[in-house]
């Protein structure tokens, strides 16, 4: 799902203040007023309000968020990231048939919106639909400036993986990981299960081990999947040393409770 861009303490204050002033710029004691120090526009008072959601989402608050987007859409009601942003907080809380709504809605409004093909693509996927979210996704990776073009890339990949087309799934998490190295936690995952059933030991570890760093390292799964694949391949230290590790950064996890499994049996 799209990633939320984290907004600061003071960023998220600075708009609260904007939104209580009612001024786009609030005037400083004694300055008289001027033409900086107009009203807010519905159209400005609802792009702050979605920013504000945003940041509540990006702190784990869908309530909050859902609060701010209800005032947004009061403002007004024509903008797209609207209800893309009210798509992410429906999904946030458990609802994919009403996010799906949301992510649709987005796109009657705007039909190029990659942001939004991508989450409604997604959801598609998730409920079983994936003959649908095909085409959503095919489109937003079809995208040239779409920044975020590997979740759609990797969502393509993970329906021709489940339907046991491997060659095209491999090309799909191929294509977002040269495109896009630094995101594609997942696609390293999943090319790596892969490479593991193609008995191609080396390439899965590293692979396991690209989705478990920098950026992927809280990736409990794919820890998981490289300590297998050390275990697999007979490179027991480095396996025992990966489950011990897990334990370690994991443990309320189910990635815990599988390592604590393996070391028991470790020669």
């Amino acid at each position: 799902m799209t990633q939320i861009k984290f907004l600061s303490a003071s960023i998220a204050t600075a708009l609260y203040t904007l939104l209580a002033s009612g001024c786009a710029s609030a005037p400083q004691t004694g300055e008289a007023p001027s033409a900086q120090h107009r009203e807010l526009t519905h159209r400005e008072r609802a792009v702050l309000l979605i920013e504000l959601a945003n940041a509540s989402l990006s702190e784990g608050d869908a309530t909050a968020a859902l609060e701010n987007l209800f005032k947004a859409e009061r403002e007004d009601s024509g903008l797209p990231e609207l209800y893309h942003s009210k798509a992410l907080a429906y999904f946030a809380k458990h609802d994919s048939h009403m996010a799906l709504a949301q992510a649709r809605k987005a796109l009657e409004i705007k039909p190029d919106y990659s942001d939004a093909a991508s989450t409604a693509g997604k959801l598609l996927m998730d409920l079983g639909r994936s003959g649908e979210a095909i085409p959503f996704l095919e489109k937003a990776a079809a995208d040239p400036i779409y920044r975020e073009g590997y979740k759609p890339l990797t969502s393509l990949g993970i329906i021709e993986y489940r339907r046991g087309s491997l060659a095209k799934a491999e090309s799909y998490f191929t294509r977002s990981i040269q495109n896009f190295p630094a995101a594609s936690c997942i696609a390293y995952y999943y090319r790596g299960h892969l490479r593991m059933k193609a008995s191609r030991l080396k390439e899965a570890i590293k692979d396991y081990d690209l989705a478990s760093q920098k950026a992927c390292a809280g990736f409990a799964d794919a820890q998981l999947a490289l300590g297998m694949a050390y275990e697999q391949s007979k490179q027991y230290q480095l396996a025992r040393k990966k489950y011990v590790e897990i334990q370690a950064r994991y443990p309320q996890s189910s990635a815990a409770e599988q390592a604590v499994s393996h070391l028991r049996y470790l020669p």
